[in-house]
């Protein structure tokens, strides 16, 4: 058996994601699938389109063979977070050998060298990043920009890698793919690294014009004209007849202007004191936060009040939903560097059976199959269940159907198991 490692959202799963799943499984001759899989909030600061079950199912009808939620502490936060969070997890299950994410670039090696000078940062490189971030910068520009001047100084790379480099780091799945293998040299995982080339749609496109389409243009799309026409050419049949009986069903769709007035409650009645204290929240942007609140009506109206050239808008609806979740500085400086102490089963076929009866054998952590049965045997355990448990009751008070919105739905939906 050799297992592949995919770390993805899957906002809907659409050919885009079909497409890397069996180019991954091509290029690495792996006969298993494991994905370890974002719940009801994902990277960028947003609440997923369908919940996470559905999501997981879907991937697991395209072919995935098992599918396994990264815990929310690690899934709402920043590209370090999130990546270090899904490698690790993928490590502590003591049994996949190849993990393989999408870049714009396709040049391993070069990642790889990028990473290995962040881990193994000089005291050059980081005076850098203090220099560009004094002068206003966000930290992912600040910290581009860095590597850039230092590589030059330091002679690494010729003048056709510098500019290969300057093109890599302004590219969103580029910054994600070294982020992940960042993670492999912290951990050092003997999982090995591949990535393949992005095709055709952009991570920000909005087009559906051809056959694959980014999941943004996708939502985008159903947001706006609430409707599902265009989008059968960019998803496999499988996850489209799934999208459309949910939503048939009002399960879906949910997007952060649902959730708008909610947010807006909670940043006019605390002060900012208290906004403080939530993850992310830096440099006086507290003080921003709350009184943007009292002259906005709406998250939209928030984020374009908000954001500048230090504060990007990803940036801010990530902190948006750390206040939603009460995901505070507190709970991330305590656990967010620590490998997740659980692995959530959220789908499966029989493939993915063949996997859990080794992960059950070799496996660092616990494996969950039912929430219920679930007995925490550390503090890092039973704090991040619960906070996985309350951001999935929260997200359901926004579902459309009105039987699931005063459920546990943690306690009553089982891991699907397709045969």
């Amino acid at each position: 058996m050799k297992i592949l490692g995919l770390v993805t959202e899957y906002n809907p799963f659409h050919n885009g994601h079909l497409y890397h799943l069996n180019q991954s499984k091509e290029i690495t001759g792996a006969t298993h699938t494991i994905a370890v899989m974002s719940g009801n909030f994902l990277q960028r600061g947003e609440p997923a389109l369908i919940h996470k079950w559905a999501r997981a199912e879907m991937a697991v009808r395209c072919g995935v063979d098992l599918v396994i939620e990264l815990p929310t502490i690690f899934a709402c936060s920043t590209a370090e977070l999130f990546a270090l969070g899904s490698v690790s997890l993928l490590n502590e299950l003591n049994a996949v050998n190849y993990i393989c994410f999408g870049s714009e670039s396709g040049n391993l090696k070069l990642l790889n060298d990028i990473a290995h000078i962040i881990v193994n940062s000089s005291k050059e490189y980081n005076e850098k990043i203090k220099y560009f971030l004094s002068e206003g910068m966000s930290f992912p520009v600040a910290r581009s920009l860095s590597i850039i001047e230092y590589l030059k100084t330091s002679k690494t790379l010729n003048k056709e890698e510098i500019f290969e480099l300057e093109q890599i780091i302004k590219s969103p799945n580029n910054i994600l793919a070294i982020e992940y293998l960042k993670a492999l040299i912290k951990r050092n995982s003997p999982i090995t690294p591949y990535t393949i080339t992005r095709i055709k749609a952009g991570y920000h496109s909005l087009s559906l014009e051809e056959s694959i389409a980014s999941a943004t243009a996708i939502r985008e799309h159903i947001n706006k004209y609430n409707s599902l026409d265009k989008i059968e050419s960019v998803m496999p049949d499988a996850s489209f007849r799934m999208l459309h009986d949910l939503f048939k069903e009002q399960i879906g769709p949910i997007s952060t202007m649902d959730m708008s007035q909610s947010i807006m409650t909670i940043l006019r009645r605390e002060d900012p004191t208290n906004l403080k204290r939530f993850f992310d929240v830096t440099e006086g942007l507290e003080n921003k936060l709350h009184t943007s609140s009292l002259q906005t009506e709406s998250l939209e109206e928030l984020y374009s009040s908000v954001k500048s050239k230090r504060y990007t808008t990803t940036r801010i609806q990530r902190i948006c939903m750390h206040i939603l979740l009460n995901l505070t500085k507190d709970m991330v400086e305590k656990y967010g560097q620590k490998p997740p102490p659980y692995a959530r089963i959220l789908a499966f076929n029989n493939k993915g059976r063949d996997i859990l009866r080794l992960c059950n054998k070799q496996s660092n952590i616990p494996l969950i199959n039912k929430v219920s049965l679930f007995k925490p045997e550390t503090l890092m355990q039973e704090e991040l269940l619960k906070l996985d448990i309350r951001a999935t009751n929260i997200y359901s008070l926004f579902m459309k159907n009105k039987k699931l919105r005063n459920q546990q739905l943690d306690y009553l939906i089982n891991p699907k198991y397709i045969n």
